[in-house]
């Protein structure tokens, strides 16, 4: 059945309730996004403009890295933001799963675009089918502080140095923390799932041959998905323990 008009509206609450952290994140690394983008040369519509299309840290951060090195292929571009945020396909993959059956296929689609790792980390601890109304409370805030932090990082460039306002990154890690600690706490396999992840990342990252052969952006895909297999066939999830 459709959720009431009573209900959708206070999971959007829940929702706008629960992206708050996730917002307060965002801002300082996409303060940071419009710093670099500014220094790099590009005006403020289209460092605003390339903000909201892609929203995205990591890729931003990519592109821009592209500009500064020269590479002017819009191809380029995308591919390399295909790679950095393949992740992502993953992410969407997993969580419609839980998707409320009601949800259309235009309103899945819209809200993969702002799923992030953040907002997958809070959505996936929740209880039941996962209601449009909810998911796009959650992703309100957040989107609206990349944005902001994006054209306030642009504007008043000169007032921060971008060695101080890239350092303020850190937060989003560290929220990241936040949200994973509790779901440890809660659940053992969730605690073997991130153990077997970092364990490999760490394998992968210090040898030398697959190092030379795989992006940073490789090797967190190849793990998420080794570990989550692992996972799977270990810790399978029973549908009563899903209620």
């Amino acid at each position: 059945m459709k959720e009431s008009a009573v209900e959708s509206k206070s999971d959007f609450k829940r929702g706008l309730k629960d992206g708050l952290p996730i917002a307060l994140g965002y801002f300082p690394v996409a303060f940071a996004c419009g710093v670099a983008a500014a220094k790099t040369g590009l005006v403020l519509w289209l460092s605003q403009l390339m903000s909201c299309l892609t929203y995205t840290g990591s890729g931003q951060f990519a592109i821009l890295n592209l500009i500064q090195g020269g590479e002017m292929v819009l191809f380029t571009y995308a591919l390399t933001i295909f790679i950095v945020n393949c992740r992502y396909v993953l992410l969407s993959l997993a969580l419609s799963q839980r998707l409320d059956p009601d949800m259309g296929i235009f309103q899945r689609m819209f809200f993969s675009f702002f799923n992030t790792d953040e907002i997958f980390a809070i959505v996936t601890q929740q209880k039941g089918n996962l209601k449009s109304s909810y998911l796009f409370g959650i992703a309100t805030l957040p989107y609206i502080s990349w944005a902001l932090g994006t054209l306030i990082g642009t504007l008043f460039t000169d007032i921060m140095p971008l060695s101080i306002s890239t350092a303020m990154g850190i937060i989003i890690y560290a929220m990241f923390i936040a949200i994973i600690v509790p779901a440890l706490k809660a659940s053992k396999p969730v605690l073997y799932v991130v153990m077997i992840s970092v364990l490999l990342s760490v394998v992968m990252e210090c040898t030398p041959v697959i190092k030379n052969w795989l992006s940073s952006g490789w090797i967190i895909i190849i793990c998420t998905v080794m570990a989550s297999l692992v996972g799977a066939l270990l810790f399978p999830i029973n549908k009563e323990e899903e209620q």
